[in-house]
């Protein structure tokens, strides 16, 4: 062979080779620092047990400073295992992280020492779920696979859980209050096993730092979804909750957080979509929510803001609980629903409460809220409940639209008050009461400003006025177009029962007013001024209600024999 073409054919060959071995340093350097599960013995079949691999992975990646642990596509059947330092999961498209049926691959919580929350029907369990971090930084949890809790799995789906929590002569049904003669088929369901047995939380972050969850589907969770607790620089983001609506406890995304975010998610639950508890510096934001608890649940905190939301088919729509200061509720339209099931809540758009078993420790729990530009299609009315022990202050409604009917579940469940967790004795949690608009009592500072109340025709007798407020200081009402519930009843349409200090300006009776205010114990009547009050049978009880300040009220000629303040 020519010397030259051999010369020609050694020197392609060495330029290949070179070529070659540059595309392997290439695609080595881009796998720096990426574990895929599969090379370290995950088998992603749907059966095999997969969770030693998925150690083995997070554990090198740990080792060498940190790194992300990926699954690419397929079915990993796994039971608790540890999210260290400085490691992402990455679930690849096409991914699942399956929980096992097996309860003896979940660890208990008291194994990574975190923190032991209540247990029982009503509590978190004993148990771990999928993921856990403990004291970890920058980790994050990302990708388009799925976590899979099996949670249906672990319930009996033919036997109703009811907690006993309350007293049924107590309700407005009485004996029939949830008879299985109204359906069964809205939940909840118990565990066929003891409920401490059941998996825990999905996904536990404890005690952690710079964390992200983002983009991840998490479906049929068998208790808490994504549970975040005492961590600080949170992100979750762009998460799907899909839970089935019948399982007790699955809480869409617990969050006990400082400087945290939680943005653009859809939640579809049966307990609370997303609860905050002692929270700093928490925004909520872009969140489309159901849930047959509270959509919203926050249990303390401050300086929190939940912004541009959507609850479609939810029980309680917005609950605080506890304690709380400086948080704005602003952006939100929703609808809430009565269910037949043994659920916490029934239908209010809007419920605040204190606890009923908490002596006055010298500081106002729940003080500066603020809701604004809220639309409401509700079954229920707004309640605001303060105690003589502890009061509440400085709650502001702005820009409020509510629509209020009856549900296809009243019958069943509506006309109470219900009280449940927080303390009080089960005869006095749940029982019969008068629904209005806006009930408050124990408030300290209560403004209403441009709330528009509508009510549907062929109401249950249980509604009653527009607003009532009783036990009261500082109460004004700047804008209320509304009317009482039941047209041809003598219930007023604004209520006002021992308290001092009211104003009501700029008020439009709404045609088929009976009495549009009464008045009764009420001291330092300020101002009662540009009120129309036209469509009104008749405008006040007294009818001198004697304001510092009455001036340019269109108020009626119609005439009443009698009006009454309410049908207990």
């Amino acid at each position: 062979m020519n010397t030259k073409l051999i010369s020609f054919f050694k020197l392609c060959v060495l330029l290949f080779s070179l070529l070659a071995l540059s595309v392997s340093e290439c695609s080595a350097q881009e796998e720096t620092g990426v574990y895929n599960v599969t090379h370290f013995g995950a088998v992603g079949d749907g059966k095999t047990l997969d969770t030693p691999a998925i150690t083995r992975a997070i554990e090198a990646a740990s080792k060498n400073g940190g790194g992300t642990v990926f699954f690419p596509a397929g079915t990993y059947v796994t039971g608790t295992f540890e999210l260290l330092s400085n490691v992402t999961l990455r679930l690849g498209a096409g991914s699942v992280l399956e929980g096992s049926r097996d309860t003896s691959q979940y660890k208990l919580k008291s194994y990574y020492k975190l923190r032991a929350y209540q247990s029982g029907q009503s509590g978190e369990g004993l148990r771990a779920g999928i993921i856990v971090a403990n004291h970890a930084k920058n980790i994050a949890i990302v990708g388009h696979g799925t976590i899979q809790g099996n949670g249906m799995h672990f319930m009996d789906a033919e036997t109703p859980h009811y907690g006993g929590d309350f007293v049924k002569s107590m309700t407005w049904q009485g004996q029939d209050f949830l008879s299985p003669k109204f359906g069964e088929s809205d939940g909840p369901i118990k565990p066929w096993m003891p409920w401490d047995d059941r998996p825990g939380a999905l996904i536990i972050l404890a005690q952690s730092e710079n964390v992200l969850i983002k983009d991840i589907t998490v479906k049929d969770s068998p208790n808490w979804t994504v549970n975040i607790e005492d961590c600080r620089n949170v992100d979750v983001r762009g998460i799907d909750v899909l839970n089935s609506p019948l399982i007790p406890n699955n809480d869409g995304i617990n969050i006990m957080a400082k400087d945290a975010r939680i943005s653009d998610c859809n939640i579809w639950t049966a307990d609370d979509g997303i609860a905050a508890n002692e929270c700093d510096n928490l925004t909520v934001t872009n969140c489309v929510i159901s849930s047959r608890s509270s959509a919203i649940r926050f249990d303390g905190g401050r300086y929190c803001t939940f912004d541009n939301l959507i609850f479609r088919n939810t029980n309680r729509g917005i609950g605080v609980y506890d304690s709380a200061r400086y948080v704005l509720f602003s952006n939100i339209i929703m609808q809430t629903h009565q269910f037949t099931g043994d659920w916490w809540g029934k239908a209010e758009p809007i419920y605040i409460a204190v606890r009923l078993d908490q002596p006055f420790n010298g500081r106002t729990l729940i003080k500066n809220i603020r809701f604004t530009n809220i639309t409401a299609n509700a079954e229920d009315g707004v309640i605001i409940y303060g105690t003589r022990q502890n009061e509440i202050k400085n709650i502001s409604f702005d820009h409020i639209r509510i629509r209020i009917k009856g549900g296809l579940n009243a019958d069943a469940v509506g006309g109470n008050f219900d009280l449940r967790g927080l303390g009080a004795d089960p005869a006095l949690s749940l029982f019969k009461h008068f629904i209005p608009g806006i009930y408050s009592q124990y408030v300290d500072g209560l403004c209403i400003n441009d709330f528009k109340l509508e009510w549907a025709d062929s109401l249950p007798g249980y509604f009653s006025n527009g607003i009532y407020c009783e036990h009261f200081k500082n109460v004004r009402i700047d804008g209320f177009d509304g009317r009482q519930a039941q047209t041809k009843k003598s219930d007023p349409a604004v209520v006002l029962e021992h308290g001092t200090d009211v104003s009501i300006l700029n008020c439009r009776a709404s045609k088929g007013t009976g009495t549009f205010l009464y008045l009764k114990d009420v001291k330092d009547r300020r101002q009662f001024i540009d009120n129309d009050l036209s469509e009104a049978r008749r405008s006040t009880v007294p009818s001198r209600p004697g304001f510092m300040v009455m001036s340019g009220n269109l108020v009626t000629h119609w005439a009443s024999k009698s009006a009454r303040p309410i049908r207990k």
